[in-house]
């Protein structure tokens, strides 16, 4: 049986608003950032790792966790990833979301990295959220939101 890819998703919030990345390779996708969790890594500790690897931001303050959700890749995608992989590793991601105020200065934000993920960057509302992701993740999304609206993140 093909596996879950363990990983976590970045709620990073100011304002009430949310950092949203806009993808390099899919010109119209906007997400949170999100990353694998290596062996022996918190999701805490990825986190942060994949927030700074794909922002440069470290200036946070954590907030919590959500539970971990499922989701499928569409089959499209799975065989973009089969091609890069040299097989097919993961049926889809097993995410869990970490909710983290910024503390910093928008300058802190530089998305110039070595293996870049976005081209672009905003803060949206989480309504916005909701109408911007893919719509493969669009349930896992809402039902984080829904848990970090109800500690009061938002």
């Amino acid at each position: 049986m093909i596996p879950y890819r363990r990983c976590v998703g970045i709620f990073l919030i100011k304002d009430g608003r949310i950092f949203v990345g806009q993808r390099i390779d899919v010109k119209k996708a906007w997400q949170l950032p999100q990353g694998g969790i290596e062996d022996g890594e918190t999701c805490l500790e990825a986190a942060r790792r994949e927030l700074f690897e794909e922002t440069n931001i470290s200036s946070t303050e954590f907030l919590g966790l959500s539970c971990s959700y499922r989701y499928k890749f569409p089959m499209r995608i799975r065989m973009i990833l089969a091609k890069k992989w040299g097989r097919l590793m993961y049926i889809g991601q097993e995410i869990t979301f970490c909710a983290f105020r910024f503390t910093g200065d928008e300058s802190e934000i530089n998305l110039q990295k070595d293996s870049q993920e976005f081209e672009n960057w905003k803060w949206m509302s989480s309504d916005e959220l909701l109408k911007s992701i893919v719509y493969f993740k669009k349930p896992s999304y809402k039902m984080a939101l829904a848990k970090f609206k109800e500690l009061n993140f938002f």
